[in-house]
């Protein structure tokens, strides 16, 4: 590939390296802080190949880090992955964007992710990383999970984020222990359900909201990117788990393993439709 915008990419992995970037198709769950700056990382990079998945809308508490938002899209309420393709096609304006304002839990989102042989998850809850999860093991799907973290009312403070990379059969986010099972479950009840858990005393309380600063998103989404392209490029292997402690200015690389028991890893691995992740659906479209 010989674009002149990519030389200095090239001096790096070749152009061979940026042949498979620009091949790559590449979903993104959640196009707010986070999943804005993978979307815009990723079009530097050169991928042209996009699946965006997010239900919400640009409110005025999203403009401190929402990349590629203006005022007017609160005002709008323009839906994110309107605004996250809108700032692809500003850096690619050939690029192929599927831009999907709908919960991840439809078929339509579903089908088209299952299309895609790179996930990033960019979700806040543990629910919609389950669903990510197996989807990305039954169809054998690499899934790069990113996340920042505020513990604001810990002291002393604790601020960072992570990155796990998870390919089908070698890693996944239960065996780096980044997914409480009873908090996804409940958030993946109905409202029928969650109600009468909490009519008889039950659940793990009302999520409030969490503090959010655009530098620490970039921090965790340009981690995120830089594995996917040492995977995709060949540079190396990507690490599996990566933490970034912001109180201590520090990444650490956590040597996981796989678990020898577990059950995304040993059993969901290419079940495909065998695997029923359309069991997790809310809506058809």
């Amino acid at each position: 590939m010989a674009e002149a915008r990519y030389n200095r990419q090239v001096l790096l992995f070749g152009e061979e390296g940026q042949r498979r970037i620009a091949e790559s198709k590449v979903g993104i769950v959640g196009l707010g802080g986070m999943g804005s700056q993978v979307a815009q990382g990723l079009a530097y990079l050169g991928v042209r190949r996009f699946v965006l998945v997010d239900s919400d809308h640009v409110s005025e508490s999203n403009l401190n880090r929402l990349v590629g938002a203006e005022p007017e899209d609160a005002e709008r309420k323009t839906p994110k992955v309107e605004v996250a393709a809108r700032q692809i096609r500003a850096v690619l304006p050939g690029a192929d964007v599927a831009p999907i304002p709908r919960n991840l839990r439809t078929e339509e989102a579903m089908d088209q992710l299952i299309g895609c042989p790179i996930v990033f998850g960019c979700v806040d809850g543990d629910g919609p990383r389950l669903v990510l999860m197996e989807v990305a093991a039954a169809y054998e799907i690499t899934l790069i999970d990113c996340a920042a973290e505020i513990f604001a009312v810990e002291d002393p403070l604790r601020w960072g984020g992570r990155v796990v990379v998870a390919r089908p059969g070698d890693f996944c986010l239960d065996c780096a222990r980044q997914i409480d099972m009873d908090v996804a479950k409940e958030e993946l009840e109905s409202p029928e359900e969650r109600e009468a858990r909490r009519r008889h005393g039950y659940g793990t309380g009302e999520t409030a909201a969490a503090p959010a600063v655009v530098s620490l998103n970039g921090v965790i989404a340009n981690l995120g990117i830089t594995e996917f392209m040492v995977m995709v490029t060949g540079l190396r292997d990507p690490r599996r788990h990566l933490v970034y402690y912001a109180e201590r200015g520090m990444v650490n690389d956590r040597q996981d393993e796989r678990r020898a028991d577990c059950y995304t890893c040993g059993y969901l691995v290419g079940r495909r439709e065998g695997a029923n992740v359309k069991r997790f659906l809310v809506s058809r479209t």
